[in-house]
């Protein structure tokens, strides 16, 4: 399996003044392959577990790695989906556009596994994540929450992302997660 970071994936840390305290815990045989990442490039998904696993070991709070998880998404949509995010939703494009775009926006991330969109209502979605490896992880798992969160915040308003606890008891192999808008 390989994962593709589409940005530095030290750009939160760094920003957060956490950079120092990351390498310290960046030990892992892949640290010199995280450090010096190029933006876009296929990786072997070892890497990313090394790279959350030291997230991790930072202590940061859920809500915290949320956020961060917020950050790399926000990052991403700035680089080429703010403008016409914001045209669409002028137009009454909805954040649906996106969500039933998630396969397909997952491949370019992540190789292997699989998702579902499920509508629950007009403006409420459960989304499903199977067999996807890093999602083991629970500094990854908040991750995933801040990135759908961001995403979907480009076409709607007051968005709550949770994951489905009771649904998602072994989250490498089933994490399930709702997803509400305005």
């Amino acid at each position: 399996l390989l994962a593709r970071h589409p940005g530095h994936p030290l750009v939160s840390m760094r920003l957060r003044d956490l950079l120092p305290r990351y390498e310290a815990a960046q030990q892992s045989a892949h640290r010199e392959t995280i450090l010096h990442c190029v933006a876009g490039e296929w990786l072997p998904v070892e890497v990313g577990f090394a790279h959350y696993r030291a997230c991790y070991a930072l202590g940061l709070s859920p809500d915290e790695q949320v956020e961060i998880g917020k950050d790399v998404s926000r990052r991403i949509h700035d680089t080429f989906l703010s403008t016409v995010a914001k045209m669409a939703r002028g137009a009454g494009v909805t954040p649906w556009l996106l969500l039933a775009k998630g396969n397909t926006l997952q491949s370019r991330l992540y190789r292997g596994g699989g998702m579902r969109i499920v509508r629950l209502g007009a403006k409420s979605a459960r989304v499903e994540l199977a067999r996807h490896g890093l999602l083991e992880l629970p500094y990854y798992r908040n991750a995933v929450l801040g990135v759908y969160t961001a995403g979907v915040e480009l076409l709607g308003s007051q968005v709550s992302c949770r994951i489905l606890r009771a649904e998602s008891s072994d989250p490498a192999r089933l994490l399930v997660l709702r997803i509400d808008w305005e």
